[in-house]
């Protein structure tokens, strides 16, 4: 019974321990994944607000083109049809993201961008240089107040 009980308790650790080796290995490929597919659409056309990042902020290319678009997924997820509208309007280049949000899953939360943000190699706290930096653009191509004051609470609070 002792020799029972030591073996399925070594069994249950190993199986934890590759789960864990699994997890760090799944998790390393998308973020590579999301990289190469940030980098493809890129080459395809760059964004005047990815340029504008990376002019602004300590970020790559393709840290600025992932870390906006987790921004850009929640709003998305988050704001009314018409919102969501006037900002795929103001931002040039945002189809050539589409592939990178996707990669990006289903960003509905605050914490999900985080996340996001980690998959890109950025500290979560970027969040709260990249808002500003976006919102200020947004502003630039003419946003309604409406839709500015919206991203920001969203972009701030996670609400």
């Amino acid at each position: 019974m002792r020799k029972t009980l030591l073996t399925l308790a070594l069994l249950s650790v190993n199986i934890g321990s590759a789960h864990a080796f699994l997890d760090t290995v799944v998790d390393e490929s998308s973020k590579n994944g999301l990289m190469d597919m940030v980098s493809q659409g890129l080459n395809a056309e760059s964004s005047p607000l990815t340029e504008l990042l990376t002019s602004q902020l300590p970020v790559s290319t393709e840290q600025a083109a992932g870390g906006s678009s987790a921004l850009i997924a929640l709003a998305q997820s988050q704001l009314s049809q018409q919102s969501s509208t006037e900002l795929q309007s103001l931002i040039p280049g945002l189809s050539n993201l589409k592939g990178a949000q996707s990669l990006l899953g289903n960003i509905e939360s605050l914490s999900a961008v985080q996340s996001a943000f980690n998959a890109l190699g950025l500290d979560p706290s970027m969040i709260s240089q990249f808002a500003p930096v976006i919102l200020g653009y947004l502003n630039e191509q003419g946003a309604s107040e409406g839709l500015l004051k919206s991203l920001s609470g969203l972009w701030t609070s996670g609400k």
